[in-house]
């Protein structure tokens, strides 16, 4: 007889990233981020409009099923990474629809507790246990601080997959403080709170990213099929810099020395900052 009292693994650092709260959740391994405009204007009205015909779609196979033909074919001529499906029943949910998520998920509105996440591309299977290299890779302790500091959906799910960017900046932070980052340092000073958002924007206010770069849509798959590109140094005379990772993780090419000293001055600021409010506790 099967020991029906083995429980499933625990969340790694104990906080789990895809649900958070009525406005913080991510959909990034759904493809939210891998279309033509990703801005937070353009996003919220695509996910707006879709979530509110999808109110109008009788729940049974095939009328789902040609509701997302429908809205491949009117909303993905392009995509960022080829190889990266963006699926086209994440939408806006829970009360206000004021967070992503499925819109075939058993507790999503006008589903009755059916789940219907078998007729999406990856099926019910994927959905329902994949989890994004951040998930093991990060520490309870960061995922926990985005958590409590990003300013919704959008942000939250465009730095939260970055796991090697967060890991280099606390790591910076940590150098600098000589001593670890704990959650607590955040509790009641909103000096931390607002040092950590201005580092967490830099993903989405980077002005060193290149032309051609992807931009905010993150291809963050074990599989690598799209590396991110090593920043060029020897084009502009230089050596690496010490924020090499970083520079990297967030998309960067200098057109000059002087645009390398901006970016580590623009780094040294915002980390001295960090340090300051957790060092004035």
């Amino acid at each position: 007889m099967p020991d029906i009292s083995q429980k499933k693994p625990k969340v790694p650092g104990g906080v789990y990233l895809c649900q958070v709260n009525e406005q913080i959740s991510c959909g990034a391994c759904c493809g939210l981020y891998n279309v033509r405009s990703v801005s937070f204007e353009a996003l919220t009205k695509l996910l707006s409009d879709r979530t509110e015909r999808f109110t109008g779609v009788r729940r049974d196979a095939e009328p789902i099923i040609e509701f997302g033909r429908g809205i491949e074919a009117r909303e993905f001529r392009k995509r960022q990474y080829a190889d990266f499906y963006s699926c086209p029943y994440i939408g806006l949910i829970g009360k206000n629809r004021m967070r992503v998520g499925c819109l075939l998920h058993p507790a999503a509105a006008g589903n009755g507790g059916v789940d219907y996440r078998g007729l999406s591309y990856y099926g019910g299977m994927a959905c329902r246990d994949y989890f994004c290299p951040s998930y093991s890779r990060l520490s309870g302790m960061i995922k926990k601080i985005v958590q409590d500091t990003t300013f919704s959906w959008y942000d939250y799910g465009l730095i939260i997959t970055e796991a090697e960017l967060l890991g280099a900046l606390f790591d910076e932070i940590e150098k600098k403080l000589a001593a670890k980052v704990s959650a607590e340092h955040f509790l009641g000073n909103r000096q931390c709170f607002y040092a950590i958002r201005n580092i967490l924007s830099l993903k989405i206010d980077w002005s060193f990213r290149p032309h051609q770069d992807p931009g905010l849509c993150h291809y963050f798959f074990n599989d690598r099929r799209y590396a991110k590109e090593p920043v060029k140094y020897h084009e502009i005379g230089k050596k690496p810099s010490i924020y090499d990772t970083i520079f990297k993780e967030l998309g960067t090419a200098f057109g000059s020395a002087d645009e390398l000293h901006q970016a580590e001055q623009l780094l040294n600021n915002l980390i001295d900052g960090m340090v300051a409010a957790i060092q004035s506790r």
